[in-house]
């Protein structure tokens, strides 16, 4: 089961919690919006398709904590989360949570189990390391397709090198894909069972 069950070339296996389905806090967003420099505020959760709240957190920052206080499974949960700052090569510093279970210095603390953990506490994994190279492939290409414009036009003001650089890229995706299905159809001997 480590390389992912029967598909092929996949990374951890599928039973890893995904990190896109828990919720977050990202010290890069509260230090961008300037919520760590003291204070209590509420922070929400929503939903990107729908709009609807999804969660709620208070906090209360300090200089080098943050109070967490929410309610999970009709419990009320108040827990302090400690803030470490690095000094960054061109001037200023850097926020970092430290896990509250294993004091490593991390940027994201997910919600686990009624607890806020770093992504290795939870057994979190992101959707993206269980892919094989067939989804690698897709999520590379959709990426790539997301810059061209409808049927893969050029966009106005794309230089036409890179719309070609791009159109290669996006054929070189379906290629390897190609190769890594007739290789996986090649190791399982399904080749004979075709008639090939």
């Amino acid at each position: 089961m480590a390389r992912g069950g029967l598909r092929n070339g996949a990374g951890r296996p599928g039973w890893h919690v995904r990190a896109e389905h828990c919720l977050r806090l990202n010290i890069q967003d509260l230090a961008r919006r300037k919520l760590l420099n003291g204070g209590v505020f509420t922070w929400q959760w929503t939903n990107n398709s729908t709009g609807a709240l999804v969660g709620a957190i208070s906090m209360a920052t300090g200089p080098d904590s943050a109070r967490l206080m929410y309610s999970h499974a009709d419990a009320p949960i108040n827990h302090v989360v400690r803030i470490v700052k690095t000094r960054c090569n061109y001037g200023g510093s850097r926020p970092w949570f430290m896990c509250p279970r294993c004091d490593r210095r991390v940027g994201v603390l997910f919600l686990r189990a009624g607890h806020f953990m770093c992504r290795h506490c939870g057994r979190i994994a992101y959707s993206s390391q269980s892919e094989d190279q067939i989804g690698r492939m897709w999520r590379r290409q959709s990426k790539l397709e997301r810059r061209l414009g409808e049927s893969w036009t050029r966009p106005k003001g794309m230089h036409v090198a890179t719309h070609n650089k791009i159109l290669d890229s996006i054929f070189g995706c379906e290629e390897r894909r190609e190769l890594a299905l007739m290789a996986f159809i090649h190791t399982r001997g399904l080749l004979q069972d075709l008639g090939f």
